[in-house]
């Protein structure tokens, strides 16, 4: 479904300028002259945002409080317009509007209203299109779906750490939708993303006057998202100086806009997210410890995609789902040769590089069923080297521990309760003594170590069961 984009509005050039607009961005647009015109509208479907001016805000936010609204106002109006976003307008454009800027404007805003309205689930839902979903059925990810139904209620900070392209941001969002500020505003900030110079005055907004360039008052996200929760993706990216205005605020809620006195309450929840070990940076002095403490309240730590078992066979069947109708394919189902393909690839850029594999894959695809030959040619290669034997001899050429293995052989064989049983037994001690030596040198982590040994991880899994080893950071035998 196309995003709508309803424009309030009796000035001809702003109507030309947001149609212009609406065109680069496929967005359905519906013009009227005044708020009554758009009743019908509104009725219906509650656009997924509305561009007015000032005045016609105050009457519409009375009876659509959670309507996604962008406003336009002449420089003189800036006051306003600024009050209006405190009382939950998303920006303001200033009068005459440039083109330039209008379609960068109405695409954030387009985002923050899908961010507001579109729940992030873990459920299956009846329509693909209509949610962003987690997908996963491995054990580690019901971690963390366990951990975001424990931690969504509770108005707590929260730091997700997890390697790029694990879906930190839609983590965030179903923290957002499991908990009591899901229908208040939610606004999402890649903080990599923001030069060090403006990060502050996205942050906390700035006075008019308060650097060079700065000719109008700005209302900063956390000024916005009051009441609600700010993601801060990329948190280790935040500059030393900002870092401590943050803390300030996780603090006391209090802040002053960039070159301001005026002392500015903020309720908002903190989600961050990092794919940096802070512990590291805070050890380099990049990072605050007392800032580090105050966000991670409450943690969760996303899986790289390797260590999610078959959820890469389970993400690529949707991400086909989702993308036929923009690439105008009709993939229905995949190859038996594909599915060893997506399981065996480490993907180190985890989801996000499945995406792209898929899309690139559809784009070179026929018929209705996903071939090997449709993948990019580095993933067929990588997991062809994966799935290639061992080089002959490459067993023989390292040295057994030929007395050990002896000495212990022996201590087995005086043990007549061993009589009839002593390969059997002796087998399963070696089993399980490597399994452990793995374990340990991959710190308990069973994907590398399954790699280590040179077996699935499901086998893994099986044989620790039956040996009774526990796993965590250190492994440990029962018995």
């Amino acid at each position: 479904m196309a995003d709508t984009i309803l424009l309030i509005s009796k000035d001809r050039s702003i109507t030309r300028k947001v149609r212009d607009a609406c065109e680069k961005l496929d967005a359905e647009l519906t013009c009227v002259g005044k708020l009554a015109d758009a009743e019908p509208t509104l009725a219906d479907r509650l656009p997924d945002v509305i561009l007015c001016n000032y005045a016609t805000f105050e009457t519409l936010r009375q009876d659509h409080p959670r309507a996604c609204v962008l406003l336009y106002a002449e420089p003189a109006d800036s006051e306003q317009a600024i009050e209006a976003i405190k009382q939950g307008a998303l920006d303001y454009l200033v009068t005459p509007i440039q083109p330039d800027t209008l379609v960068p404007h109405l695409k954030d805003a387009l985002r923050i209203s899908r961010d507001m309205r579109v729940p992030a689930v873990y459920e299956e839902p009846k329509d693909d299109d209509a949610v962003d979903r987690i997908i996963g059925q491995s054990p580690a990810m019901r971690d963390v779906y366990k951990l975001i139904g424990l931690i969504a209620p509770r108005d707590v900070n929260v730091l997700i750490t997890g390697e790029s392209g694990t879906g930190k941001e839609l983590i965030a969002r179903a923290i957002l939708h499991h908990s009591p500020r899901k229908h208040q505003p939610f606004l999402a900030v890649n903080c990599a993303a923001i030069p060090e110079t403006l990060i502050e005055s996205e942050l906390f907004g700035h006075e008019k006057g308060a650097f060079t360039g700065a000719t109008l008052r700005r209302v900063g996200k956390f000024e916005q998202c009051h009441g609600g929760t700010l993601f801060l993706d990329e948190i280790g990216d935040i500059p030393p100086a900002t870092q401590a205005k943050l803390l300030r605020v996780l603090q006391d809620q209090t802040f002053q806009r960039l070159g301001g006195s005026k002392m500015i309450t903020s309720d908002v929840r903190i989600v961050g997210a990092t794919h940096q070990p802070l512990e590291k940076l805070i050890a380099e002095g990049r990072f605050r410890q007392d800032l580090y403490f105050r966000l991670k309240v409450a943690s969760i730590d996303v899986p790289p995609l390797r260590e999610r078992e078959v959820d890469a066979i389970l993400i690529a069947h949707q991400l086909v789902r989702r993308y036929n109708r923009n690439f105008g394919t009709d993939i229905r189902s995949f190859s038996p040769e594909v599915l060893p393909v997506l399981l065996k690839y480490p993907w180190p850029g985890n989801v996000r590089e499945l995406e792209n594999a898929i899309k690139a894959a559809l784009v070179v695809a026929r018929g209705t069923v996903m071939r090997l030959e449709f993948l990019p040619e580095h993933i067929r290669k990588a997991a062809q080297r994966a799935s290639s034997p061992a080089t002959p001899g490459a067993a023989a050429a390292v040295e057994p521990p030929t007395g050990e293995a002896r000495a212990i052989a022996q201590k087995l064989a005086a043990q007549p309760a061993l009589d009839g049983q002593l390969y059997d037994a002796a087998t399963a001690m070696i089993e399980r003594e490597i399994i452990r030596v793995a374990l340990e040198r991959c710190d308990g982590q069973l994907a590398p170590a399954a790699r280590l040994l040179g077996m699935s991880r499901t086998t893994l899994r099986k044989k620790i069961a039956s040996h009774g080893i526990r796993t965590s950071t250190s492994v440990e035998f029962d018995g």
